[in-house]
């Protein structure tokens, strides 16, 4: 199937866009409702740029940040009242999150919004998942070497340094396999209802037998493929802290990725150049897209996400099929 949004200059179609947990609570912010609120409102205006450009939206988000701080929260007042297993934090974020983006969406509109739900939203996953075994995805605050190593020894915490950021607790990350309530988001977006769904990855569970939460914390990178690929999108946008994807991160030889083949994507992925805790997961998920539903996948970050599926589009980077790429004349980037 070839997807519109895979020619440039086509007529926009449906776009699932993935906001990450680090853009709604900033790296050197704590975490208040009222940072949260505000950097929800300044995401929701690239969104209806994205609207107002002519394509229908669906959104999506993470919540490793708030989920690890939850965590904490539910850990230390344990005494008084019970603590929850994490895939119940993950129902928590959801809600609130689907709270802050749903609000600021409408009141950036003015009146404008088609109708907007958040959706509580569950992903499968399997309970022997090797995620169990290795946990990468990060959450929570940062830490410094000192008080990382010391909250892993008092709480039985893993413990990894995050892109050079800091000590951050990371936990499983299983991949998902479908997503429960997918027919009922169908039928909301086929209304004309701007969904938001997903959320923190979606609340993982398990199927085998009764169904059941899980502790983890999926992807929403991930969670995003899949649900763009369940409801037949046109464009994955994943949106990150960076305008494009860069090569050799961090060296003179560091290059920007403009248009870029899901065949030349899986080598750089293979060499290494996108950590598993970072970048990783995005790359995974826009290859999984492009190469699965022959759609158009995005990684760029929120002050540019509806320029970077215009036509004449300079900034972004997008990926899309080896076969697709080459028909228009994009070359194998």
């Amino acid at each position: 199937m070839t997807h519109p949004s895979s020619r440039r200059g086509a007529v926009p179609g449906l776009a699932v866009v993935a906001l990450g947990g680090n853009a709604i609570t900033l790296e050197t912010q704590a975490g208040t409702y009222v940072e949260m609120a505000q950097n929800c409102r300044d995401m929701a205006r690239s969104l209806w740029a994205l609207i107002d450009s002519g394509w229908r939206v669906v959104v999506t988000h993470g919540n490793g940040p708030q989920v690890g701080n939850l965590a904490i929260q539910s850990m230390r007042s344990a005494d008084e009242v019970p603590d929850l297993p994490l895939h119940a934090l993950d129902a928590m974020t959801q809600g609130l999150i689907g709270h802050l983006i749903e609000l600021a969406i409408v009141n950036e509109a003015r009146g404008q919004a088609p109708p907007v739900a958040s959706v509580v939203t569950h992903v499968i996953v399997q309970d022997d998942d090797p995620a169990f075994v290795t946990p990468t995805k990060p959450i929570g605050p940062f830490y410094s070497l000192e008080e990382g190593a010391h909250l892993a020894a008092l709480h039985g915490w893993q413990v990894i340094d995050d892109a050079s950021r800091g000590q951050r607790r990371v936990v499983a990350s299983p991949r998902p396999l479908g997503i429960l309530e997918v027919e009922a988001l169908r039928r909301m977006i086929d209304a004309g209802i701007l969904v938001i769904a997903c959320g923190g990855g979606g609340i993982p569970i398990t199927t085998e037998g009764e169904i059941q939460g899980i502790e983890a914390v999926v992807d929403k990178d991930r969670s995003a493929a899949v649900l763009a690929a369940e409801l037949n999108a046109d464009a994955l946008i994943l949106v990150t802290g960076v305008d494009s994807v860069m090569v050799d991160f961090g060296t003179p030889k560091a290059q920007e990725l403009t248009d870029v083949s899901t065949e030349r994507m899986r080598g750089l992925l293979e060499e290494g150049q996108f950590p598993s805790g970072s970048m990783g997961p995005k790359v995974e998920a826009a290859i999984a897209f492009a190469e699965h539903s022959g759609g158009t996948a995005v990684i760029t970050s929120a002050a540019h996400l509806a320029e970077a599926l215009a036509p004449d589009a300079t900034v972004g980077t997008r990926v899309v099929a080896t076969a697709e790429l080459m028909a228009h004349g994009r070359g194998g980037a």
